[in-house]
């Protein structure tokens, strides 16, 4: 080995050496700074474990959810920061610097209510509404108390709350059919790092199964009902016991019970006696039906028990205005039945509806049994209209049967025309821009429920510019740019279902809307303008307890007119790139389109248990129209394409999906993974995708590291060539990480990292590794990571990232990583609004 060889070996260790010598020590920094403020015989917990869990065959985070006392979170799972940064503040100096405050806040307050006493006893007098006055809020954090609460108070060991654990746990196993089960706890202590160690060892033995169940029915009648749909009963025999599957199975039968007439019926009716038999571990399930008690008379108020009343409807009454009061006693003017039917429209001025649309969402008729559920079918039926701000549907017992209820349906509209003016800061493709839109609405222009909307939207947005440094005719490289977008877009929606989709039965909670929508938009560059004219007929429905979301378009057709400057055009030229100059040809899209999306009920951001969001797209574009050419016999340009109007129109087959899940951790912070792909096959009329159905990788919301359209396609080096254009593909690979975890009042932070890259289907002689390519396309994925802040403004979140390329793809294949290369020079600062994903 040479000198200088040696020399760089012994400076490489010496490095590594030092980086191991300062991590350990700012390790022991924080490990002994966390314990120091504990008092004699104070332990900072450090970890707790439940074992033997495997045993029982449940889960074991259905246990953790009854631990009492949980450690600290650590940095990276391992530093104790958060404990450290919180030791950092004076209790006593924070909790005297509160008062001092909330001394000022009192007298503020005092003042502000005094000021009002009197502007509300001049305004009372001109018989205007008291003004109620904003105050300080004496339990609001001080900027300090924020601060420090970016790091957690110590937990001390409690032993209270370890035998509350314990308990807990052996209460959970008895309620899991365990009814033997032993729980032991053990504490082990460092005293010198002042640090305990909890552990729960589960001891369950066997569990007990159902052996046998009976039933005893007070009430034959509807005891009937429920003995017809045992075949239906949660409750199995040998099945193991579990308290959570007895009570669904008691809300099984109220609910049979409520869609069978019996109003108020309820789960304190049903009773479940169990006798365990200890030597085979088996249990008899008795259900008992009880009676339906009432007072003997409005005076007397001993309970006598009776059979449960089924009820039917008696009157159903509409009505879409404001009420207050006892909906019996409100007074109106008129009434109107429609048709004959067994709706009644309750009025004090005219129906500003059609009554077919609001019958034919209504599921409760006259004679009928009472049911819940087509209650609940009717509340989102009518509200799923969306002309209506809020819908109540209350049932009253009849004043002229003992046995009928009337239904009242109360329906508060929404503000029929408005018209918004909306101003927002826009992040398209990584591109920062200012949007404004001009927006009038009418929400029921035929008295049907229509949406009848017109938009006029303008935007500036800042972009990159395509360059070529070495063509005398461009300008000079130039960071931004503003680019205009302006133009009108009018949407006609109605609440139910038009021909084609009409030969189809669709149920009325599935709220199905047909709409047509059309736009022009011009778009101006320094390099070109384009006018796209668009106009789509699509039909969308809702599935799976509204969850899923199903978009059907079976004909949208968009024509891209694109003016490009002399020198931009002559620019593609030169390139000899096929593919990207064929993508700003003029043509015309016909696309027949299919999305579905699936989202959890639950928030993203507030959920306690993990929450999923899919969405899939299938497009097909041009094929049935180039089918009809053919089989017409029309003739082809020089290039075998088909025109319209002299223009040619695309062809291809397009699918994308995104699934993304939001899994929480502790109260703030979630971790979030997004899995996206797509491919395009562009076929023979226009032998490419257009432009603006091509995919591409990099910017805000895709791998940050890189600048929107900047990365790939593939292994492709574009250092060897001087032109710059955005790279575009026909396939798409991404998958992103990010924990994501709370710093102060309003402000959040993140960790990232992103992967993926976008190829060529085809192979490309100007772009050499550009293709897919089964045994390579793994070797040219990028990677990226970085951190950032994002601001929670309730409306919207302002976000930061920073991020650097990790490995790009764009080197040779064995010195793709950038560690050697100080990626910490190559930044990229992103800003977006909202969350990435």
């Amino acid at each position: 080995m040479s000198l200088q060889a040696k020399i760089f070996t012994f400076h490489a260790s010496f490095l590594k050496r030092k980086r191991i010598y300062f991590l350990s020590a700012v390790f022991f920094l924080f490990s002994c700074n966390v314990t120091k403020k504990l008092e004699p015989g104070q332990y900072l917990l450090e970890k707790v474990e439940i074992r033997n869990t495997k045993e029982t065959k449940i889960e074991k985070e259905n246990f953790e959810a009854f631990i009492r006392q949980k450690p600290n979170r650590k940095l990276f799972r391992v530093v104790d920061f958060y404990v450290w940064w919180y030791n950092q503040f004076d209790a006593t100096k924070i909790k005297r610097k509160k008062e001092l405050r909330n001394l000022k806040y009192d007298k503020h307050n005092a003042d502000k209510v005094k000021r009002f006493e009197a502007l509300n006893t001049e305004r009372e007098k001109k018989g205007k509404k008291p003004r109620i006055p904003k105050l300080k809020d004496k339990e609001s954090q001080t900027f300090l108390e924020s601060v420090r609460d970016i790091g957690e108070a110590p937990v001390i060991l409690d032993s209270a709350l370890t035998e509350q654990t314990r308990n807990q746990l052996s209460k959970y196993l008895f309620s899991k059919g365990f009814f033997n089960n032993k729980v032991a706890d053990s504490v082990k202590v460092d005293a010198k790092r002042k640090k305990a160690f909890v552990n729960y060892h589960l001891i369950p033995k066997s569990p007990y199964v159902i052996g046998g169940i009976t039933y005893q029915m007070d009430d034959s009648k509807l005891g009937e009902l429920i003995l017809k749909d045992t075949l239906k009963s949660i409750l199995k025999r040998g099945m193991i016991y579990d308290t959570e599957k007895f009570q669904e199975e008691r809300q099984r039968i109220t609910n049979l019970a409520l869609n069978n007439g019996y109003f108020y019926f309820e789960n304190a009716y049903l009773k479940f006696d169990i006798d365990s038999n200890y030597n085979n571990r088996s249990i008899s399930v008795k259900l008992i039906l009880k009676k339906f008690s009432r007072p003997y008379t409005s005076t007397n108020d001993s309970l006598v028990y009776v059979n449960h009343t089924k009820f039917k409807i008696e009157n159903v009454y509409v009505i879409t205005e404001p009420v207050t009061g006892n909906l019996r006693e409100a007074p109106f003017k008129d009434t109107l039945r429609f048709k004959k039917t067994d709706v009644l429209f309750l009025q004090n001025k005219p129906l500003a509806y059609r009554p077919s649309v609001i019958y034919s969402n209504i599921d409760i008729h006259q004679a009928h049994l009472f049911r819940k559920d087509t209650a609940e079918i009717t509340y989102k039926a009518l509200l799923g209209l969306g002309i209506f701000k809020n819908v109540t549907i209350q049932f009253l017992k009849s004043v002229e049967s003992s046995s009928k209820l009337d239904c009242y349906i109360v329906c508060l509209p929404l503000i029929k025309q408005s018209i918004t003016a909306e101003t927002e800061g826009i992040n398209t493709s990584g591109n920062l821009g200012v949007d404004g839109s001009l927006i009038y609405q009418n929400k029921n222009i035929f008295k049907g429920g229509e949406l009848f909307e017109i938009k006029l939207q303008g935007a500036f947005i800042a972009q990159q510019q395509f360059n070529d440094e070495k063509n005398p005719n461009l300008n000079e490289i130039q960071k931004t740019f503003n680019t205009l977008q302006f133009g009108p877009e009018a949407t006609f929606s109605v609440p139910r279902a038009f021909f084609p989709f009409s030969l189809f039965p669709f149920r009325k909670e599935m709220a199905p809307h047909t709409f047509v929508r059309s736009s022009v938009n011009y778009q101006a560059r320094p390099e070109f303008s384009r006018v796209i004219t668009d106009i789509n007929y699509g039909f969308n429905f809702k599935t799976y307890n509204n969850r899923l979301k199903h978009e059907l378009v079976p004909f949208q057709a968009y024509l891209v007119r694109a003016n490009l400057n002399a020198s931009f055009r002559d620019y593609l030229s030169n390139l000899h790139d096929a593919f990207l100059l064929n993508s700003f040809q003029d043509h015309i899209t016909t696309i027949s389109k299919y999305a579905v999306t699936y989202t959890s009920k639950e928030n993203t951001n507030t959920s306690k248990r993990a929450v999923s969001y899919v969405r899939l797209n299938l497009q097909s574009s041009g094929n049935i129209l180039r089918q009809y050419f053919i089989s017409s016999g029309a003739h082809t340009d020089s290039l075998g394409r088909y025109l319209i109007f002299g223009i040619p129109f695309a062809q291809f087959l397009r699918a994308d999906i995104d699934y993304r899940i939001y899994i929480p951790v502790r109260k703030k912070s979630r971790i979030v993974y997004r899995l996206a792909g797509g491919i395009g096959k562009p076929l023979a009329n226009l032998g490419v995708l257009p432009y603006e159905q091509s995919f591409f990788s990099g910017g805000p919301n895709s791998i940050r590291a890189w600048r929107a359209r900047t990365l790939g396609p593939g292994g492709y080096d574009p250092r060897g060539s001087s032109a710059k254009y955005d790279k575009i593909g026909d396939m798409l690979l991404e998958g992103n990480f990010e924990y994501r975890f709370h710093i102060i009042k309003s402000f959040n932070g993140a960790i990232f990292a992103d992967a993926g890259n976008i190829w060529r289907l085809d192979k490309d002689e100007n772009k050499p590794n550009a293709e897919f390519l089964v045994d390579q396309f793994y070797k040219q994925i990028a990677v990226g990571g970085g951190m950032g802040i994002r601001w929670d403004l309730s409306f919207f979140v302002l976000r930061v990232d920073l991020a650097v390329p990790l490995r790009d793809p764009k080197y040779q294949e064995a010195d793709r990583w950038t560690f050697n290369k100080r990626p910490y020079k190559e930044i990229v600062f992103n800003f977006g609004i909202g969350y990435p994903f």
